[in-house]
């Protein structure tokens, strides 16, 4: 059985993408663990990581999804193992039982999860498996990470078998090919950028910022692209650029019945966000209601609310087929010999 860890120096590099491109471009059966989990949802009382859920979905996994994580609170975890390596050990060898092929999401940079032993390199190590670099950025930030990577790799006598850029840019490559070359570390291949991924479910957001849906619950599955915080009055922000702007979500006070009224009138906009615990009169809900449009009640100000939905990072759900579809078909060029070989 071959196995990898999915790793990256930086946040946000996009393993979950590398690692589902990955997944779409093999046979046989695969396998899929996320020992430290980063991006939680309580479904059917359980804790349980987006990302789990999405591999579990994909590749048709069938043992519990609870398994796939360890946890995701570092406290939480030291309580509920004695022996954090004992218990990732244990996991991965009644998931990968069956498996031809296994992956290995690591955590989310270098060093998250260090203390555990549940860092990338870490969990390579204690599992045996090698590693898969993901670079994103410039080319300086992905020159610096894979000398990083590197050193940490030698540290814990663990095999980089491959890198994947995402988001590649093509003026970057010749320079991190060639880094890539000194380092004697394959370049499996490149992923494009892709605008689909960047666009986010009402029902998301809804669920990361714990939000009352007051009105327009059968529009949760429309799609986020844009973002406007509505702080003017009415009359000002219908004239604002953004406003224009298609598929938006709309951030409000709850009592700004002028801004909530000519945001329902407009059909770009996907949902509200009403900011301060407080829900408009029942003849909006009604105008939300018949228009589809969501309104999402939260407590925070709008500025914080606008802080929140900033650090909303856009994921792959489950039922998102035009995402994954894209990441398949972006990913068919990679050349993952490297990986069979090894």
């Amino acid at each position: 059985m071959n196995k990898i860890v999915i790793a990256s120096v930086m946040p946000k590099a996009g393993k979950t993408t590398v690692a589902l491109g990955i997944a779409t471009q093999l046979s046989g059966s695969i396998g899929y663990m996320k020992p430290l989990g980063d991006n939680q949802i309580y479904k059917k009382k359980r804790l349980v990581d987006y990302d789990a859920a999405l591999f579990r979905q994909t590749f048709s996994i069938e043992e519990p999804i609870e398994d796939f994580t360890l946890g995701f609170h570092h406290s939480k975890i030291m309580h509920a193992f004695p022996d954090v390596k004992q218990e990732l050990e244990a996991r991965f060898n009644t998931l990968s039982g069956d498996k031809d092929f296994f992956i290995v999401e690591g955590s989310e940079d270098l060093l998250h999860g260090r203390s555990l032993g549940l860092d990338s390199f870490s969990v390579a190590s204690h599992l045996h498996a090698g590693v898969v670099l993901v670079l994103s950025g410039d080319p300086y930030d992905m020159m610096d990470s894979l000398d990083m990577a590197q050193t940490v790799a030698a540290h814990h006598d663990v095999s980089i078998r491959g890198a994947v850029i995402d988001k590649a840019r093509d003026d970057d490559l010749d320079k991190i090919e060639k880094t890539l070359q000194a380092h004697r570390i394959p370049l499996l291949g490149t992923l494009p950028y892709l605008p689909a991924l960047d666009v986010m479910r009402v029902r998301y957001v809804s669920d990361k910022l714990f939000a009352r849906v007051v009105a327009g619950k059968d529009g949760l599955d429309k799609p986020i692209k844009n973002i406007l915080i509505a702080a003017l009055s009415a009359n000002q922000i219908i004239r604002h650029p953004d406003f224009k702007k298609e598929d938006k979500l709309i951030i409000t006070g709850g009592d700004r019945t002028d801004v909530i009224t000519a945001s329902l009138s407009d059909a770009n906009t996907s949902c509200i966000i009403l900011t301060n615990n407080i829900v408009p009169p029942s003849n909006i809900l009604a105008k939300a209601d018949k228009g589809n449009i969501p309104l999402l009640s939260i407590r925070p100000d709008t500025f914080t609310a606008a802080k929140k939905v900033e650090d909303i990072e856009s994921i792959i759900l489950p039922d998102e087929t035009d995402k994954i579809e894209a990441i398949k078909k972006a990913a068919v060029g990679l050349d993952l010999q490297a990986l069979h070989q090894a």
